[in-house]
């Protein structure tokens, strides 16, 4: 088994339902190791999100550890299986991670426009083409940040990722994590705690030959993310 991955915990701000998706930070520790972002769920809620009882039945269920569709998914704590490669294998254990100009995207690069209330965030550290400091030809991940203000007048995130590691450091309980199909494509769903989805963080991973393309939500409901999804289903479609 490898060797645990650094993984950054985020605390979701009373008041909000959480605070900035990533916040500033370094690269390696804003991807987790795998391109995706680290674990970030909020483990107490805000005014307007779920209740305390719902946050604790969901850390009190049993956790998600295993594959669906090629894709591991499990706490930062759980090895990733030998037979996936991770970022400490491509870059080198202590290596940092850069941006890159997005003309280095190469199969990793993607074109979609997203409907209302999604607003490309050009200037987050989260949106860029992503390679080893020490080796800026080895690209691992391309990333586009969406700011999404919710009728409720909370802000609402969401990430799009493409990236070489088909893995996922995530702590999720095992009944949010489902296979599915979405825009035709078989994809892995994992909802967030309540439907409107406040104060949580939610996901679909599509397999891809190589790695994964990612649609990671922070406080949007489940049926935008899965519009979202819809739509990048469509523009990754094998050709």
């Amino acid at each position: 088994m490898k060797a645990l991955k650094w993984s950054l915990s985020l605390l979701l701000l009373a008041g909000v339902g959480f605070g900035a998706f990533f916040g500033v930070r370094a690269l390696r520790d804003a991807t987790g190791g795998d391109g995706s972002p680290g674990e970030a769920e909020a483990q107490a809620p805000g005014p307007i999100g779920p209740s305390s009882e719902v946050f604790e039945a969901e850390l009190s269920k049993p956790r998600f550890v295993g594959e669906v569709l090629g894709i591991f998914i499990a706490p930062a704590e759980v090895p990733v299986p030998d037979k996936f490669v991770t970022s400490e294998e491509l870059c080198g254990r202590w290596s940092l991670s850069v941006q890159v100009p997005w003309e280095k995207a190469g199969q990793l690069g993607l074109s979609v426009e997203l409907p209302p209330p999604f607003v490309l965030d050009v200037d987050s550290l989260d949106t860029g083409v992503i390679a080893c400091a020490d080796h800026p030809e080895k690209v691992y991940a391309a990333r586009w940040e969406y700011a999404a203000t919710q009728p409720s007048g909370h802000l609402g995130r969401l990430l799009i990722v493409r990236s070489l590691f088909p893995y996922w450091q995530y702590d999720v309980a095992a009944d949010r994590v489902k296979a599915t199909v979405i825009g035709g494509r078989p994809a892995v769903l994992v909802e967030p705690i309540t439907p409107d989805g406040v104060s949580s963080v939610a996901a679909v991973i599509f397999p891809e030959p190589f790695g994964k393309t990612e649609v990671h939500s922070t406080s949007v409901p489940l049926a935008d993310l899965l519009a979202v999804a819809e739509i990048v289903a469509k523009a990754t479609q094998p050709q």
